[in-house]
């Protein structure tokens, strides 16, 4: 028998899915295997399908040295306790501890932004950096900093919550108490909001709009806005400039604190293309303190949807 190839294996764990991939030790895929959630059969059935998939993706000429778990939620990372997990329905449940039984290998559970922001600097676009910044643009806004070579978690494994900084303190409450947050003016969910109501209040100009949604203002989506706007359509365009120059006037605040030679910008909204990201580049021009921007590069990711997981097996081999 040949030697064992060591190797890594991580889990994004979402609402409606798990993903789950074995990496070697310079974050290069050997393996992955995706599942449905199925968070109703309770967390004791979801728990078993991770160590299944582990188990599977590890047959074979693999030794296995450990596992990383990326979740959404907020988290207890010394023990790898899920505190609450809403897209999930759970409450303090001990993930880590649990995996760590069935699987008999350490196990490492932390965020899932940090861990997509740790994948993206040591596998992905971030190569070769120590001062970056992950966000995802999607249905909300999240991200992950990168700060002197080292992922900035904080006090409970949340930092980089870049979707909730103020950018309107005079604004609308947010879902998670502040007011004014960038995600209310620049996420995916945001956008096709004020593409629905901007339509609904004025069908002639949104009619475009209406056509694509099937003509309910109220099913107008983000995706439907890049459409229009693709097309020229006013109203979407429209739509976006605001969106881009939130987004921008958000990034120069995540600039001017951390510092960073490189901005990972990602997610389904980010796909919308220059309708977006024009009006961002110029907020970013026209506010960044000149010596902080110079030089600063915003990037595609290039994990897709695996970063998350493939950042959490090699922030499990780094423990």
């Amino acid at each position: 028998m040949g030697k064992l190839e060591k190797a890594y294996a991580g889990i994004d764990l979402g609402g409606t899915k798990i993903l789950a991939v074995l990496v070697n030790g310079d974050g290069k895929l050997l393996g992955s295997e995706e599942r449905p959630t199925e968070a109703a059969r309770g967390q004791d059935a979801v728990i078993a399908t991770m160590a299944e998939m582990v188990g599977k993706l590890a047959g074979g000429q693999i030794e296995l040295q450990s596992i990383g778990v990326a979740t959404a939620g907020t988290l207890d990372p010394a023990d790898g306790t899920v505190e609450l997990a809403s897209n999930l329905g759970w409450r303090n449940v001990p993930l880590g501890k649990e995996l760590e039984r069935l699987l008999g290998l350490q196990v490492t559970v932390d965020n899932d932004a940090n861990a997509a922001a740790y994948g993206e600097w040591r596998a992905g676009a971030g190569v070769g950096t120590q001062n970056c910044l992950f966000i995802t643009v999607s249905t909300g806004i999240g991200g992950g900093i990168i700060c002197d070579g080292k992922l900035m978690r904080g006090r409970s494994a949340s930092a980089g919550e870049l979707g909730h900084i103020t950018i309107d303190w005079n604004g609308p409450r947010c879902p998670c108490g502040n007011i004014g947050c960038l995600e209310l003016y620049a996420s995916g969910t945001a956008i096709g909001r004020a593409a629905a109501s901007a339509a609904a209040a004025d069908p002639v100009r949104g009619a475009k709009l209406l056509a694509l949604a099937g003509g309910a203002a109220g099913d107008i989506t983000s995706r439907h806005v890049g459409e229009a706007a693709k097309e020229g359509d006013a109203l979407a365009l429209e739509v976006l400039k605001r969106a881009g120059t939130a987004l921008g006037a958000g990034l120069v605040s995540a600039i001017h604190l951390a510092n960073p030679e490189a901005i990972i910008l990602g997610g389904g909204a980010s796909h919308i293309g220059e309708p977006l990201l024009g009006p961002m580049r110029e907020a970013l021009a026209d506010r960044v303190i000149p010596s902080m921007g110079r030089g600063v590069k915003i990037v595609a990711p290039r994990l897709g949807a695996k970063a998350g997981a493939i950042g959490a097996a090699l922030m499990a081999k780094a423990q």
